[in-house]
């Protein structure tokens, strides 16, 4: 491998265009498969500087490592596109999936990758889009880890979960669990409180009594509005992963399900609050 490998990011949308422009900062050519792709996409990989070099199939042809930053119900898929194209093609560029995915969704991404003697790194990305690269971790695990560790330990900050390939996610999903679990609490609590016609009083009691932990949700918070939807399908695989092993799935579950309920509820559509508060007082609109 070269000493500044080229590499394939799959695909660019907020988190993979600013960790395509950390990477390019860092002197590394980044490129990525454009064809067939929205005017957004295409607009992020113009403004990111990232090379556009059409299809799939030419795109992991060029690869050194493809870094998949698609999502955690798509990654299977692009894995068995991946892996498609390169059966066509003797190149083996490592394979670094960050999308979250279940353990059993590592797995079998793995499984694929082996059948064509492709190396594989599990990874997942710890923090939002903006928090790259000063405060945002990216977790990896698996027997190759370290050839992730190795090219870009000077670039991002990095926690190594270890040699099983699984470990990555199971740490993504679990503690995701603790920050997503007390953003369902204060739903949960709002959705009573407008019930009730107490809503603005409770959220200001919260504010007095409980400052550290309204600090702690200034970062995720005002986020749900546009990311909701996500955060249901990773609380549903942590629920089907805590199942999967016997172990208490009750909070997982439930957190799921209170999200859920709020997507329906359509009080986030088309919201974008700057803070706690203001995200809160969305619940108004359930009274």
């Amino acid at each position: 491998m070269q000493t500044q490998p080229v590499i394939a990011l799959l695909s660019p949308g907020d988190m993979g265009t600013q960790i395509a422009k950390t990477l390019i900062k860092n002197n590394f050519k980044v490129i990525t498969a454009g064809e067939g792709r929205s005017h957004k996409t295409l607009k992020n990989i113009q403004d990111a500087g990232i090379e556009n070099t059409g299809s799939l199939q030419h795109t992991v042809e060029q690869a050194d490592v493809i870094l998949s930053l698609t999502s955690p119900e798509g990654s299977l898929k692009l894995t068995e596109n991946i892996v498609s194209c390169l059966k066509n093609t003797s190149n083996r560029p490592l394979y670094v999936d960050l999308n979250s995915n279940t353990p059993a969704m590592a797995s079998s991404i793995e499984e694929l990758l082996l059948s064509i003697n492709i190396q594989f790194v599990n990874g997942a990305v710890m923090g939002a889009s903006k928090d790259i690269p000063e405060n945002g971790v990216l977790v990896i695990s698996g027997i190759h880890r370290n050839l992730f560790s190795d090219l870009f330990g000077k670039v991002f900050k990095i926690k190594d979960a270890g040699e099983k390939t699984e470990a990555a996610s199971a740490y993504k999903l679990l503690f995701s669990m603790v920050n997503k679990g007390i953003n369902a609490l204060f739903f949960e609590t709002m959705t009573a409180a407008a019930h009730f016609g107490i809503l603005d009083e409770l959220n200001e009691s919260l504010q007095d009594f409980l400052p550290g932990t309204y600090q702690d949700l200034i970062k995720t918070t005002p986020t749900y509005p546009q990311h909701i939807f996500r955060r249901i399908d990773e609380m549903k695989g942590l629920t089907e992963m805590l199942e999967s092993e016997n172990l208490p799935n009750v909070i997982a579950s439930g957190t799921a399900e209170t999200f859920e309920r709020v997507y329906q509820s359509n009080i986030f559509e088309n919201k974008t609050p700057k803070g706690v508060i203001e995200t809160l007082q969305n619940f108004n609109k359930l009274g």
